[in-house]
């Protein structure tokens, strides 16, 4: 990846999942306001959505990590 296409993916990883927090707050209200029930199959949908995205973030983080260590001479480190 060059540094447009990690630019441009990370706006996109950004926006699809600025889109999740919002249907999120949206469900949230709902469930407040007593709109729909906890087990309301939106409410698990919206939960496995922000798992997903967790998931996009994760991988997208260790494909940057592993291009700054292919371009350095350090070696890969495990976070602690």
């Amino acid at each position: 990846m060059n540094r447009d296409q990690i630019l441009r993916r990370n706006d996109e990883i950004t926006a699809e999942t600025d889109a999740v927090i919002r249907r999120g707050k949206e469900i949230v209200s709902k469930l407040e306001s007593g709109a729909i029930k906890p087990d309301a199959p939106q409410v698990k949908e919206v939960l496995q959505q922000l798992i997903e995205r967790r998931r996009i973030g994760n991988e997208f983080n260790a494909e940057l990590t592993r291009l700054v260590h292919e371009q350095s001479d350090e070696p890969t480190r495990t976070p602690r």
